[in-house]
């Protein structure tokens, strides 16, 4: 992926704190002081602002961007979308269609890892969103359509097909048309009753339902001579379907 778009990171060496740098010919204000444009251009990995802290200067990777994401609709997280990745095992020379597009979130880090992603995004505001999205991550092998996907896809010999989508049972017909003979489809929904009603709608199509999983995520506090999990944890945000055109 090409972040040409976003020219540098910096993170402040006390606190941690993180700065997305676009314009490499403006001095930039941060609380802790001025970081000048021609610290920023040259190729030191250590840089002073003109009130003496510290910053480390990095090239942006994926997980810098995807913390800039400009949201819209809820986006997906993490450890769903590297669900989705593990038990697809989508590529570099994977070709993929997501909908509905959203923020980006999903389509985004599939476009980071594979050869080729259309997205489909039928409601306008979020279209717009994700042209912003995809010119921060610079992501040239990702197309967007403002396009209703219950309508069709025009893409064929897909590997993978994502759909978060309310009613991705009205898919199923396209799906089975234009994904590649073992080529998986991963649905992601919040509701149970809709969960239950795309497995139904698998029955008597080439889509072959394989396993439906809801993924946690529990941190842990890590302080001195603390090591205990945290007291909350990141439950429930949707139901993974996982299938397969067999």
């Amino acid at each position: 992926m090409n972040a040409r778009n976003v020219k540098k990171i910096i993170i402040e060496e006390k606190t941690g704190n993180k700065y997305l740098i676009k314009d490499l010919d403006d001095d930039f204000h941060t609380s802790v002081g001025i970081v000048l444009s021609k610290d920023l251009r040259s190729n030191k990995s250590k840089i002073t602002s003109n009130k003496g802290a510290k910053f480390t200067v990095i090239d942006p990777f994926f997980p810098d961007l995807w913390e800039q994401l400009q949201r819209g609709p809820q986006v997906m997280i993490a450890k769903d979308i590297g669900l989705i990745m593990a038990k697809t095992g989508v590529g570099k020379n994977s070709k993929c269609v997501d909908a509905g597009g959203g923020s980006g979130s999903l389509c985004l880090s599939l476009a980071n890892i594979c050869k080729e992603i259309t997205t489909y995004e039928a409601n306008s505001e979020h279209y717009e969103i994700l042209l912003k999205n995809k010119k921060l991550f610079g992501a040239e092998n990702l197309m967007v359509k403002k396009q209703n996907i219950y309508q069709g896809i025009t893409e064929t010999e897909l590997d993978l097909i994502t759909l978060d989508l309310p009613e991705p049972w009205l898919v199923l017909q396209q799906a089975q048309k234009v994904l590649k003979e073992g080529g998986f489809l991963a649905v992601y929904l919040p509701n149970i009753i809709q969960a239950k009603q795309f497995i139904d709608a698998t029955y008597n199509t080439e889509i072959r339902f394989l396993e439906m999983v809801e993924v946690m995520e529990r941190k842990w506090l890590v302080e001195d001579k603390i090591l205990r999990p945290e007291f909350q944890m990141l439950g429930h945000t949707g139901f993974l379907i996982f299938c397969r055109r067999l």
